[in-house]
């Protein structure tokens, strides 16, 4: 019974208090809500049942009712300190104080009896409880005002301090998180995956049920996230309507009529969610251009806090930043790619009869690429070689270029130094290393006769074994000064001929099972382009 009646004095406050009256002798009353009083005393007093009588808790809880404060005799000897909390009338507590005469007075075993209570086990509980001296009660009832007050001043203290170290936690987590996004987005040629990746890694490190990304379709400066809409974690609807719903939101915003939270019953996007939206636009070059949106928070406090604000704004910061970075490095890659298509159309334009032969190269060797299953930067890095692997001709005389008879040994020699000096040539440019090899070795053979090492097998890097099929495909298919381009069969033929002895055989059957059809079109272009440039 005494344990669940002390139940009810739960934060350290009270229960310090509590303890402090013990330590005292003094028995403590509480009033409750639901008006009751109980009663906390020592683990060993023997006293509970005198103490908690049926009339003396009727007096306590009228005295505790009455704005007086102070000490207030309630039975002869047996006094009831008022203590009332800060800032409130209500008393907080009610400490009983005994003096000696409490169980000497002549009324006490009548009053014992009336309340069903044994009078010697009462006097002898009792006993244990230490007796106060009448001219101090209202001195100490005063001490013990004073100590309430001041732990609960600490307990509040407490409190913010505990809220202050949860929100400087949750800050350092925040700063953490955005420090180790802001790293991962240094790379800019995978723009989806990165938006995934910081999708993610918010879903994951704060307390939201999804994160999502939405770029509007005019976003075409990154092309791979025009109209993309990336979504992490579990999205509580049909993600083709939330897109849809996403879409028409930022097309609505102008610069400054946006909302950070959208709530259930005031918005549609809320509304087939079932949950408060958090969200921040995100800009490029001043225009709005999608939006970074966390919903289905759990958790303690599962309404939007300005620490959760304040993360999406930084979030949406990054987003921003990055698509503007990550442009400039589309249109850098751009203007790379057009010069070096312009560099190859110029050497191919030496010879009418190669016009346009490295960019069909570049196409077969992307082909055959993903068709053996290379990633899309794999794959890109192909075209790039293909573009610039008949770089070194700039250094052979256009008089064995376009020799319309057979070449002799020495000019054969001069021909053949042209990988080598592509080599040279492209060496020094800062990120074109890996498509040096194809560069180097598209001439070498897989039995080790070719050009310029000798190497054989797979000592030839992959990118000169997939550009030396392209490329002899593409050579054994045009017409050339001193002969005709071979019809399509026989080139395949002779492809499929040769595999082991001058190409790897892993490659020559995906070769043969390409589509030509885009190569047959580049071929007419590039023809038309000659006979207007002839």
């Amino acid at each position: 019974m005494q344990g669940s009646l002390t139940r009810s004095f739960t934060d350290y406050a009270t229960q310090t208090f509590t303890r402090r009256c013990h330590d005292l002798g003094l028995a403590v009353y509480r009033p409750t809500p639901e008006g009751k009083t109980p009663c906390s005393v020592q683990p060993d007093a023997h006293s509970y049942a005198w103490l908690t009588r049926r009339s003396l808790v009727g007096k306590i809880t009228l005295a505790l009712s009455d704005s007086e404060t102070g000490p207030v005799e309630l039975e002869p000897g047996v006094f009831l300190l008022r203590i009332t909390e800060s800032n409130s009338a209500r008393h907080a507590f009610g400490a009983l104080a005994l003096t000696r005469r409490a169980t000497e007075d002549t009324g006490f075993e009548e009053r014992c009896k009336a309340d069903g209570v044994d009078p010697d086990e009462a006097r002898l509980g009792l006993s244990t409880i230490k007796r106060q001296k009448p001219t101090e009660l209202t001195s100490l009832c005063q001490a013990l005002t004073w100590s309430l007050s001041d732990l609960r001043t600490m307990d509040e203290h407490r409190f913010a301090a505990e809220d202050l170290t949860e929100q400087l936690g949750q800050s350092f987590e925040n700063i953490t998180l955005l420090y180790r996004l802001g790293r991962s987005m240094s790379t800019l040629d995978a723009p989806r995956l990165i938006t995934e990746s910081v999708c993610n890694q918010v879903c994951e490190t704060q307390s939201f049920g999804w994160v999502a990304a939405h770029f509007r379709g005019n976003s075409s400066s990154v092309p791979e996230l025009t109209d993309h809409c990336v979504v992490a974690g579990e999205l509580p609807a049909d993600h083709g309507r939330f897109k849809q719903l996403v879409d028409e939101l930022v097309a609505s915003w102008s610069t400054d009529s946006w909302s950070k939270l959208l709530q259930p019953g005031a918005h549609p996007l809320a509304d087939l969610t079932q949950t408060e939206i958090i969200l921040d636009p995100i800009y490029h070059d001043g225009q709005v251009i999608g939006v970074v949106l966390a919903g289905g928070k759990t958790g303690p406090d599962a309404e939007a806090t300005s620490n959760d604000t304040q993360l999406l704004d930084a979030i949406a910061s990054f987003l921003g930043t990055f698509h503007e970075n990550a442009a400039r490095f589309n249109e850098q890659q751009m203007m790379f790619i057009g010069t070096l298509e312009a560099v190859s159309a110029a050497l191919d334009a030496k010879d009418p009869y190669t016009y346009g032969h490295s960019e069909r190269v570049a196409h077969m060797g992307v082909q055959l690429a993903r068709a053996i299953g290379l990633s899309d930067a794999e794959v890109e890095r192909i075209r790039i070689a293909g573009l610039v692997h008949d770089v070194g001709k700039i250094g052979v005389p256009e008089a064995v270029l376009c020799k319309a008879g057979k070449l002799t040994d020495e000019e054969y020699e001069q021909i053949k130094r042209h990988p080598r000096v592509g080599y040279n040539i492209l060496k020094g440019i800062p990120k074109m290393e890996d498509v040096l090899d194809g560069v180097l070795y598209h001439h070498e053979r897989w039995d080790g006769r070719g050009y310029p090492d000798r190497l054989s097998g797979e000592n030839i890097p992959l990118y000169g074994r997939i550009l030396a099929v392209a490329d002899t495909f593409d050579a054994m298919s045009s017409t050339r000064s001193y002969r005709k381009g071979m019809p399509r069969a026989q080139v395949l033929e002779e492809i499929l001929r040769c595999a082991g002895s001058q190409f790897d055989p892993r490659l020559t059957g995906p070769f043969v099972g390409l589509d030509f059809t885009e190569f047959d079109e580049l071929v007419r272009h590039h023809e038309g382009l000659a006979s207007q440039a002839a």
